[in-house]
């Protein structure tokens, strides 16, 4: 009952939730510049990017495995089949995490870009999805393995490729460099 009696600790959730949803929005801003060569990569190969791909999303909740979030997409083709994102997450008590998530016909274009870079990715700390939910973002054993140079070709059994990185919540006054080191590193894998 005392937690109810007092609002300050809400209060204080509520101005850390602020505190990210404004993260989130500087880093679109550092993210947009970065993208003009992967729009470039993606039309060259043939696929008619929507107008609005690579504006940034940004969204909340509270109740991604019982606890607050906040999501950044940026850039986002979300298809029936067809899938390029990065996504950029605050996920409270836990951590920072920057996901690059492809299906279709975009696996199919930068599988064989992420092989070339798996050294780079490597280096940088991504993981690799290998559970089979597309859907499931937490880094646990179950579901990421960290990255190696064979873990992309091996992946390709799924009907998608998800690369992640975390930053720790310690780190939330450096967390806006680090974020944006890791998004450039994706970007710059996919053949910026």
């Amino acid at each position: 009952m005392a937690l109810v009696s007092d609002p300050a600790w809400i209060l204080t959730k509520n101005s850390i939730m602020e505190r990210a949803v404004q993260l989130m929005a500087e880093l679109s801003q550092h993210y947009e510049p970065e993208l003009t060569g992967l729009r470039r990569v993606v039309e060259a190969a043939g696929y008619i990017l929507p107008a609005n791909w690579d504006r940034p999303k940004i969204s909340r909740g509270e109740n991604y495995q019982g606890l607050p979030y906040v999501v950044l997409d940026q850039p986002r083709l979300f298809g029936k089949e067809d899938i390029l994102a990065i996504r950029t997450m605050f996920w409270w008590g836990h951590y920072f995490m920057v996901t690059l998530h492809l299906k279709g016909v975009m696996q199919e274009r930068f599988a064989g870009e992420l092989e070339r870079h798996a050294g780079d990715l490597a280096k940088a700390g991504f993981h690799i999805a290998m559970s089979g939910d597309e859907w499931r973002h937490e880094l646990e054993d179950d579901n990421y393995r960290l990255l190696q140079t064979d873990s992309i070709d091996k992946s390709t059994a799924y009907p998608f490729i998800k690369l992640s990185a975390k930053c720790s919540l310690d780190r939330w006054n450096e967390s806006l460099e680090i974020l944006f080191g890791l998004f450039r590193t994706l970007v710059r894998a996919l053949g910026e």
